[in-house]
């Protein structure tokens, strides 16, 4: 086995998942997209970081294939978020998610 220690969080500090800190939101928001505009979303629909990005980007008009090359995801894992982008907001369908997404956020984004 080698002997090389490989560094690791410091004292007290979580190590991070995916480039986000715990109690964090990810380190880089969506090109053009602010940066409090993810966490804000991800506060008011309880949404993650992630599912807040893929969910502007469906509002966007993009398809799961369009966001999964635009996030380098597989399609099948933004097809998982989506399903659970519904579940949180309690719709059935991309249309139904769209309009929520709007009225959640008011006229200032949209």
């Amino acid at each position: 086995m080698d002997e090389r220690e490989v560094p690791g969080p410091g004292v007290g500090e979580v190590p991070a998942l995916n480039g986000v800190r715990a109690g964090g939101v990810g380190a880089t928001p969506a090109e053009g997209e602010a940066a409090g505009d993810a966490g804000a979303s991800s506060t008011n629909h309880r949404l993650s970081a992630r599912e807040a990005e893929v969910m502007s980007l469906i509002a966007d008009g993009q398809t799961n294939g369009e966001i999964a090359a635009r996030l380098f995801l597989a399609e099948k894992t933004v097809k998982n978020h989506v399903r659970r982008i519904y579940s949180k907001l309690g719709v059935g369908s991309r249309p139904a998610a769209i309009a929520y997404w709007h009225s959640a956020r008011g006229p200032a984004h949209g």
